[in-house]
């Protein structure tokens, strides 16, 4: 039976109607959805990735805060911009209010101040406090020790089907078994003290044997203090993450960017974080510090030598005959066939930085420098597109990065320099207009001679570099308990990138509209448009581009029955146009969510139905998972999804188990050719039937 979009969209409204009439009979909630779930996957839709970004960590700091809420009255802006519970204009004006009428009695005083809506302070209530005291200084190392809490955790995953990789007579065949394994033990004082040691193996990498004769592929740790005292304000040893200004020189891991969070454009927070990824790259491994040299004036430094992945080849040039260079990072993390263990920690990267920042009450300034070396030269490949893109064994960064705020109006921006005498300059401001109307606006001129290795600037692109845009974002609040977001992003690569063989440019508008009731319902509905340049499917000529358009039009319901029971469904369709060819698809899902508040049982469970043309037309949504997981898949093709998690709580024990399986019903050629009987994967992760089934087990032990 054909299953047309039209029926599907009349379906979804259907589910969603009786679950809204099932709702209104119910006065009771059990919470919202799982923060910052759309922004999420606005981010991973928006950018255009030449690079990697972690998101394993983003949620780590928010169950500390359940833990340890944060207090708002003593927050400063950092701490507060760290936590990612509120944006810079809300900080703002929580800081104007405590200076207007000093500091809060009750939370729920935020609702007098004009961008704090019911929605935003729901979802802060589990993760702050009013009042609570100043830091204890008086607390020395040996007494966190003695009052610090740990966890154990401990976690496997599998593909259930055989995957091409691990037959034994594949001659570039996977050296270990499918299993994936992950430890990580972790002793912690509040969010003061921490030490953390990791380990971990991707399915296929050896386990105790073979390459890995230690055990795990990856070992990660690290000890860290943070308010030790009125100077030392962190001492990191072991693994961390460093980000300086807005990412022109140096920003490792999450970063604000394009969403339906559309004043969320401004990086900052904490300069030095632990690092708790199993990323095998973009972290540094040594000393890092910050201290308070004056009230209002601190510094930040850092040391680092890691062991990257690369391409490693001799040079046969008549300069440098014999040495050797490497031509490319790689950047997958996997050591499990011959060709990925030869690549396997062969370049040593050394990274010392500083940053000095005053701190003023409305003024901020930083200097920030980076020097990176590397102990072999690198030479990349000849094509056209990397003519100005960083090439040695050494690169210098340095920068300037600001913000002022004044009433309802905060500025700020960075400008950096490359040691070939390149400068990029990005610029924002964030306005306030009315109690209802917040405003953004954002330049970024990003030179196509301008080298990095770590940026990560707000942009269509991650790095920081062969970009020049302009971005605003308005936010509007009509009435009560509805929220209307846009934003509009242009911008054009002055030279050539992979798949565009010219320079190019391209424009991007997104429209929400959400409607929040405090313990009983969230609607919202997304419509996300984008046109860019790429290589023409044609081929006229070489460097002939051509525009093509994405249109994205997603509707989201969510409500709680009872404080135990929630459902959430979802409709959304894609749209690819291009010279010659076009494409579509649409997902549907169903949620329920079962997590009672006396019981040591839950589950969540989705099933999920998609139909897209083909890869162009994919959509990806967002999946909950074990704890410190999620999950986004990309749905091209026609099959289905579903999965289940349970938790189960045995005093200080958690048990999860996730058991999850896509089914492929059929792919299409780019003739739109349906093509039967279909494989799951390609390469070494082929499977030679049209399903994939993974399990995930983890226990979590607290002491």
């Amino acid at each position: 039976m054909k299953v047309t979009a039209f029926k599907v969209f009349l379906l979804g409204i259907v589910i969603s109607c009786t679950q809204v009439m099932v709702f209104a009979q119910s006065e009771k909630s059990n919470g919202d959805v799982p923060f910052e779930e759309n922004q999420i996957e606005n981010l991973i839709e928006s950018i255009d990735n030449d690079g990697e970004l972690d998101f394993n960590t983003l949620y780590e700091d928010l169950e500390v805060y359940l833990s340890s809420p944060l207090d708002l009255n003593d927050a400063d802006y950092t701490t507060l911009k760290e936590s990612r519970l509120l944006n810079d204009i809300q900080i703002n004006d929580l800081q104007n209010h405590k200076a207007e009428f000093g500091d809060l009695l009750s939370i729920h005083e935020l609702q007098s101040i004009p961008s704090f809506d019911l929605k935003t302070i729901k979802a802060l209530e589990p993760f702050v406090k009013v009042g609570g005291g100043l830091y204890n200084y008086n607390l020395s190392l040996g007494d966190m020790i003695k009052s610090s809490k740990s966890e154990l955790f401990i976690k496997w995953r599998r593909v259930l089907e055989q995957q091409q990789g691990f037959d034994p007579e594949r001659t570039n065949g996977f050296e270990g078994d499918p299993n994936k394994l992950y430890t990580r033990f972790k002793m912690a004082h509040e969010n003061r003290f921490r030490v953390t040691l990791i380990g971990e193996k991707d399915p296929g990498e050896a386990f105790f044997a073979k390459s890995n004769p230690r055990g795990f592929d990856f070992y990660s740790g690290h000890v860290h203090l943070k308010e030790y005292s009125s100077v030392i304000k962190d001492i990191i040893i072991g693994d961390y993450t460093v980000s300086f200004g807005q990412g022109l020189v140096l920003h490792n891991g999450f970063g604000s960017n394009k969403s339906s969070y559309v004043m969320d454009i401004k990086k900052g927070g904490r300069q030095l974080r632990s690092y708790n990824s199993i990323n095998e790259l973009n972290y540094n491994r040594g000393i890092a510090t910050t201290l308070q040299l004056m009230p209002k004036v601190q510094l930040t430094t850092f040391f680092s030598s890691t062991d990257v992945d690369a391409s490693i080849f001799t040079d046969t040039s008549d300069i440098d005959v014999g040495l050797e260079a490497f031509s490319s990072f790689r950047t997958s993390g996997f050591h499990r066939t011959p060709s990925e263990i030869e690549n396997e920690r062969n370049l040593k990267q050394t990274s010392t930085g500083a940053s000095l920042k005053y701190d003023g009450d409305r003024f901020k300034i930083g200097l920030n420098a980076l020097y990176n070396y590397f102990d072999k030269e690198l030479q990349r490949s000849d094509n056209l597109f990397n003519k100005f893109r960083f090439s040695g064994d050494k690169l210098f960064n340095a920068s300037v990065d600001y913000s002022y705020f004044y009433q309802n109006i905060h500025v700020f921006g960075e400008t950096a320099y490359s040691d070939n005498g390149a400068i990029a300059t990005l610029n924002g401001v964030l306005i306030g207009l009315d109690k209802n109307v917040d405003f953004s606006l954002l330049h970024r001129s990003l030179p196509r001679d301008y080298q990095v290795l770590n940026g990560n600037a707000f942009g269509e692109t991650i790095g920081a570099s062969n970009e020049n845009g302009i971005y605003s974002g308005l936010i509007i609040r009509p009435l009560k308990s509805w929220t209307v977001s846009a934003y509009f992003d242009v911008w054009n690569h002055p030279w050539l990138r992979t798949r565009q063989d010219g320079p190019s440019d391209g424009k991007e508008f997104l429209v929400n509209v959400n409607y929040y009731k405090k313990r009983k319902f969230n609607f919202y509905l997304q419509y996300k448009y984008e046109t860019k340049q790429e290589n023409s499917p044609l081929d006229f000529r070489i460097d002939q581009l051509d525009y093509f358009q994405i249109h994205r039009l997603r509707a989201h319901f969510d409500h709680s029955l009872s404080k135990s029971f929630s459902l959430r469904n979802r409709i959304e369709f894609s749209r690819h146009l291009e010279e010659g060819k076009t494409s579509s698809g649409y997902l549907i899902f169903q949620d329920v969510l079962y997590k009672p508040i006396a019981s040591p049982f839950s589950f969540t469970a989705r099933y999920a139905f998609f139909d897209t043309f083909d890869f162009d037309s994919r959509i990806f949504a967002y999946e909950n998972d074990l704890i410190y997981e999620f999950f986004i898949p990309q749905f091209s093709g026609r099959g289905s999804r579903y999965y289940i998690n349970m938790r189960y709580d045995i005093g200080n024990i958690t048990l999860e188990f996730r058991y999850a399986q896509t089914l492929l019903d059929f792919r299409r050629e780019t003739d739109g050719t349906i093509l039967r009987p279909i494989t799951f994967g390609s390469g070494n992760t082929e499977i030679e039937e049209p399903k994939q089934t993974e399990i995930k087990a983890q226990i979590r032990y607290k002491f």
